[in-house]
């Protein structure tokens, strides 16, 4: 496309995150720290700074797109996929050209030129529907699916008695570091999640135990001292939000065990999290504890753009197991 003179598209440069954390503020009305920007695309375990920039002629941010890499297993194989997130247009340059002429638009391509093509499986992200028709039409995305949104009433879990949950023999830890037992988990319970992304213990460490700014609730659960699962929580107002969760197929009782325990000891009036229907297991045990699906109240989908892996859309479809933690919204 011809270039445009009133605008520089490059990579990011050190210095960049003053600018780019004001945008933030004033695009999506939150406050995002230096050490928030530097957890997320500095000290990521998978790469980066993943980020590209456009700025005016007199040296303003105009417009951002960016993602931090992340790994999925599929079968026996590792792949890296970027979790795309942070996209934003200066106000005063969103009239601007169209679509793959806009301003945002030749900094995602700019994105896909020096950080995707030939180097990673997919971008993936969970978007809301103006976002959607934009990634749709111009940025070469495809819609994967709408996000399966599951709540229960928090009243409706019935706290478990101590004696009760160590007769089944489980025991409850809030985890502050993880180590080489939760990639041995992972590593046992993996298959049973067709496609999933890598949550081993780097990941775990670094998504949430390692975030500044965003308090999360880790927490281990172990039968005869083995473990058997895990969840992460979010306190919001007056829900308990799942953000992340993965357990051991064969001790399906695990998830009922942790929630009867948890929950109870929170002022929530309900509880929430992100599910797909799959696995079919797990779907069946979150139907079990009382998940009801809504519509997901932002009317949020998930969207894949395929770089190295050309027919990932139709295996997402089919076997990707997600969660709200697998994108930047939790």
């Amino acid at each position: 496309m011809p270039a445009d003179e009133r605008f520089t598209i490059r990579a990011f440069r050190n210095g960049d995150e003053a600018q780019i954390l004001r945008l933030f503020a004033r695009s999506f009305h939150a406050q995002r720290s230096p050490e928030h920007f530097d957890w997320k695309y500095r000290t990521n375990p998978h790469g980066r700074e993943r980020i590209s920039v456009a700025f005016d002629a007199g040296g303003i941010l105009a417009a951002h797109y960016a993602g931090y890499p992340v790994a999925f297993r599929e079968g026996r194989r590792d792949l890296v996929a970027h979790q795309v997130g942070d996209t934003m247009t200066e106000v005063a340059v969103r009239h601007i050209g169209r679509g793959p002429t806009s301003v945002l638009g030749r900094t995602a391509l700019h994105f896909y030129a020096n950080f995707c093509e030939r180097q990673v499986a997919f971008n993936y992200g969970f978007n809301v529907a103006n976002i959607q028709k934009f990634s749709l039409r111009f940025l070469r995305s495809d819609r994967v699916e709408p996000v399966t949104y599951r709540v229960m009433n928090a009243a409706e879990i019935v706290p478990m008695p101590r004696w009760e949950r160590l007769a089944r023999g489980y025991r409850l830890q809030v985890v502050q570091r993880t180590d080489a037992e939760w990639d041995r988990f992972f590593e046992r319970v993996a298959p049973a999640y067709g496609m999933l992304l890598k949550r081993d213990a780097r990941y775990v460490q670094w998504r949430y135990l390692d975030c500044p700014d965003v308090q999360y609730i880790v927490i281990a659960i172990r039968k005869f001292f083995t473990l058997a699962g895990w969840m992460v929580f979010r306190i919001r107002e007056d829900r308990l939000t799942i953000g992340d969760a993965l357990f051991d197929p064969d001790l399906i009782d695990a998830p009922e065990v942790l929630l009867r325990h948890v929950v109870p000891h929170w002022p929530a009036t309900r509880v929430d999290g992100w599910f797909p229907p799959r696995p079919a297991w797990f779907d069946i045990v979150l139907g079990n504890l009382g998940f009801e699906k809504q519509a997901e109240p932002q009317d949020l989908s998930l969207m894949c753009v395929p770089f190295m892996e050309n027919h990932i859309v139709p295996r997402m479809r089919e076997a990707l197991y997600y969660t709200w933690g697998d994108s930047d919204l939790f």
